[in-house]
Protein backbone atom coordinates (compact mmCIF):
# COMPACT_ATOMS: atom_id res chain seq x y z
CA UNK A 1 0.00 0.00 0.00
CA UNK A 2 1.34 3.40 -1.50
CA UNK A 3 2.06 6.66 1.32
CA UNK A 4 -0.17 8.28 -0.83
CA UNK A 5 -3.80 6.11 -0.25
CA UNK A 6 -2.85 6.72 3.52
CA UNK A 7 -1.99 10.33 2.92
CA UNK A 8 -5.64 10.81 1.13
CA UNK A 9 -7.55 9.09 3.88
CA UNK A 10 -6.05 11.15 6.79
CA UNK A 11 -7.02 14.34 4.34
CA UNK A 12 -10.15 12.72 4.41
CA UNK A 13 -10.96 12.27 8.13
CA UNK A 14 -9.17 15.41 8.94
CA UNK A 15 -11.92 17.44 6.39
CA UNK A 16 -14.82 15.24 8.01
CA UNK A 17 -13.53 16.20 11.16
CA UNK A 18 -13.23 20.01 10.61
CA UNK A 19 -16.49 19.78 9.63
CA UNK A 20 -18.35 18.40 12.37
CA UNK A 21 -16.49 20.31 14.27
CA UNK A 22 -18.12 23.80 12.82
CA UNK A 23 -21.51 21.85 12.95
CA UNK A 24 -20.94 21.19 16.75
CA UNK A 25 -19.74 24.80 17.25
CA UNK A 26 -22.97 25.87 15.70
CA UNK A 27 -25.35 23.68 17.34
CA UNK A 28 -23.92 24.52 20.70
CA UNK A 29 -24.54 28.59 19.69
CA UNK A 30 -28.11 27.70 18.85
CA UNK A 31 -28.76 25.78 22.28
CA UNK A 32 -27.00 28.94 24.32
CA UNK A 33 -29.23 31.39 22.57
CA UNK A 34 -32.26 29.85 23.61
CA UNK A 35 -33.79 30.83 27.00
CA UNK A 36 -35.06 27.83 27.83
CA UNK A 37 -32.00 25.93 27.75
CA UNK A 38 -29.76 28.05 29.49
CA UNK A 39 -32.28 28.08 32.57
CA UNK A 40 -32.00 24.67 32.21
CA UNK A 41 -28.20 24.56 32.26
CA UNK A 42 -28.69 26.97 35.76
CA UNK A 43 -30.69 24.73 37.39
CA UNK A 44 -28.32 21.80 36.49
CA UNK A 45 -24.80 23.31 37.71
CA UNK A 46 -26.72 24.38 40.85
CA UNK A 47 -27.44 21.07 41.25
CA UNK A 48 -24.18 19.53 40.27
CA UNK A 49 -22.62 21.88 42.80
CA UNK A 50 -25.05 20.61 45.72
CA UNK A 51 -24.40 17.04 44.92
CA UNK A 52 -20.26 17.00 44.72
CA UNK A 53 -20.25 18.90 47.94
CA UNK A 54 -22.37 15.92 49.67
CA UNK A 55 -20.57 13.59 48.06
CA UNK A 56 -16.96 15.25 49.11
CA UNK A 57 -18.40 15.33 52.70
CA UNK A 58 -19.52 11.38 52.54
CA UNK A 59 -15.89 10.65 50.67
CA UNK A 60 -14.17 12.47 53.35
CA UNK A 61 -15.34 9.31 56.53
CA UNK A 62 -12.51 7.52 57.06
CA UNK A 63 -13.65 3.74 56.04
CA UNK A 64 -14.64 5.36 52.07
CA UNK A 65 -10.66 6.93 52.13
CA UNK A 66 -9.52 3.54 52.59
CA UNK A 67 -11.77 1.20 50.55
CA UNK A 68 -11.22 4.29 47.84
CA UNK A 69 -7.07 4.12 48.73
CA UNK A 70 -7.00 0.12 48.36
CA UNK A 71 -9.33 0.93 44.65
CA UNK A 72 -6.82 3.36 43.54
CA UNK A 73 -4.08 1.00 43.91
CA UNK A 74 -5.30 -2.04 42.92
CA UNK A 75 -6.62 0.45 39.20
CA UNK A 76 -2.67 0.86 39.49
CA UNK A 77 -1.83 -2.81 39.68
CA UNK A 78 -4.13 -3.45 36.91
CA UNK A 79 -2.60 -1.10 34.81
CA UNK A 80 0.66 -2.13 35.80
CA UNK A 81 0.42 -5.52 35.16
CA UNK A 82 -1.57 -4.84 31.30
CA UNK A 83 1.17 -2.89 30.22
CA UNK A 84 3.73 -6.07 31.10
CA UNK A 85 1.13 -8.18 29.64
CA UNK A 86 1.16 -6.28 26.73
CA UNK A 87 5.13 -6.46 26.26
CA UNK A 88 5.45 -10.34 27.07
CA UNK A 89 2.81 -11.37 24.37
CA UNK A 90 4.57 -9.15 21.90
CA UNK A 91 8.01 -10.73 22.75
CA UNK A 92 6.27 -14.08 22.62
CA UNK A 93 4.58 -13.49 19.52
CA UNK A 94 8.36 -12.29 18.12
CA UNK A 95 9.64 -15.24 19.29
CA UNK A 96 7.00 -18.03 18.53
CA UNK A 97 5.14 -16.94 15.40
CA UNK A 98 2.19 -17.55 17.02
CA UNK A 99 -1.18 -15.37 17.61
CA UNK A 100 -2.79 -17.64 19.69
CA UNK A 101 -2.17 -18.33 23.62
CA UNK A 102 -3.16 -20.73 25.68
CA UNK A 103 -4.42 -19.01 29.39
CA UNK A 104 -4.34 -21.22 32.61
CA UNK A 105 -7.52 -22.21 32.42
CA UNK A 106 -7.47 -24.11 28.79
CA UNK A 107 -9.29 -20.97 26.93
CA UNK A 108 -7.54 -20.65 23.64
CA UNK A 109 -7.06 -16.40 22.89
CA UNK A 110 -6.14 -14.54 20.31
CA UNK A 111 -3.29 -11.85 19.86
CA UNK A 112 -4.19 -8.68 18.84
CA UNK A 113 -2.07 -5.97 18.06
CA UNK A 114 -3.48 -1.83 17.87
CA UNK A 115 -2.15 0.23 15.38
CA UNK A 116 -2.75 4.23 15.60
CA UNK A 117 -1.03 7.35 14.16
CA UNK A 118 0.45 9.79 16.29
CA UNK A 119 2.20 12.96 15.66
CA UNK A 120 5.63 13.53 16.35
Amino acid sequence: MSTDTIKKRLKIISDLQEEANKIKATFEESLEDNPVYQEIQKVEERFKEETKDKKQKVRLAPNIMAIDTELKDLRKQIKENREILAAELAEYYKESGSLEITDSDGTTKRIVFSVKLVAK
